[in-house]
């Protein structure tokens, strides 16, 4: 899914489209997406050309979400490659979760280097990418018995995993999120629900699409933020924090990356909080997408009254 002056397009195979479609009647949903059962010989095809349609969209579109709903399809895992080695060719931000990050468990090289991306893997997905990359990280049980300071070892943790990509900022979902860009980390301690329902990932990931839409509006000057111009980008740890403590200077994109990724990782948690809250054990995943507003509204506010400080 891809948002487009929030509009979301809904990009997937032939036989999902209908159901999708009559989910909702907000959803651009766009039937291109191949597979073995659209494809005369599914062990020789041209992939590339496969994934024209879609590259055709590229143009329109601000950011991608890859990975709810993708499946592990080999024709389509082949497809959505070519379709990210091009939107990384043109600096499209993307969001990549779920079979998406099967992806780069398999070729680490698609999002290595690629500072505008995020990955947003659980506890066992994050394992599962630090030992594909033979990163050597201490497991959540070690970390638990661990005397001394948790939340630190998670973070060292993250920011290993991080570095080993070269620099995409990563989002371990957990009793608390860890996010690190691998030279900076947060730790997002949002009260969540005291519910885990399966899909709730993709409030998060959706969410992350609309930020990363708007942050590349704000850095196109779609509008007249008041700050000062930024002559130097920050890189270091020190440079990122002191735009983030900033009231009047302009962000560089290290700094808009690491904060889009808080605000959707605080969204989603508060949305959780507030649908468990509503429906207690009965809640679903769906229950969350009816608190994205309020949820906006307590964390981050409105322009003219923004909470957004971290």
């Amino acid at each position: 899914m891809v948002p487009d002056k929030e509009q979301s397009h809904v990009i997937c195979e032939r036989s999902a489209a209908t159901v999708i479609k009559s989910y909702s009647p907000n959803l651009m949903v766009h039937p291109i997406l191949p597979s073995s059962e659209s494809v005369k010989d599914p062990n020789s095809i041209d992939a590339p050309n496969l994934a024209s349609p879609i590259v055709a969209m590229l143009s329109r579109l601000h950011a991608l979400v890859v990975g709810p709903g993708l499946g592990r399809d080999g024709v389509t895992l082949k497809v959505v490659t070519e379709v990210l080695k091009e939107a990384r060719s043109r600096s499209i931000p993307f969001v990549l979760d779920a079979d998406g990050l099967l992806l780069v468990t398999e070729q680490p090289d698609i999002v290595k280097g690629y500072k505008d991306c995020i990955l947003t893997p659980n506890v066992n997905e994050f394992s599962r990418l630090a030992k594909a990359l033979n990163i050597e990280v201490p497991s959540m049980t070690q970390i638990e018995s661990d005397s001394g300071d948790k939340t630190s070892r998670e973070t060292e943790a993250c920011e290993k995993l991080s570095q080993a990509l070269g620099g995409v900022t990563i989002i371990q979902k957990g009793p608390h999120d860890v996010i690190s860009n691998g030279v900076t980390s947060i730790v997002n301690e949002v009260v969540g629900g005291l519910k885990r329902s399966g899909g709730q990932g993709d409030t998060l990931t959706g969410s992350l699409g609309t930020l990363l839409a708007w942050r590349a509006a704000y850095h196109n000057g779609l509008w007249d933020s008041g700050e000062k111009d930024n002559q130097r980008e920050a890189q270091s740890k020190q440079e990122i924090q002191a735009e983030l403590e900033s009231s009047d200077k302009r962000m560089s994109p290290a700094t808009t990356l690491l904060l889009a990724a808080w605000a959707g990782s605080g969204i989603t948690r508060e949305c959780s909080r507030r649908a468990f809250e509503a429906k207690g054990r009965s809640m679903q995943a769906s229950d969350l997408t009816d608190e994205v507003h309020e949820s906006f509204l307590e964390l981050i506010g409105e322009p003219e009254q923004s909470k957004m400080r971290l």
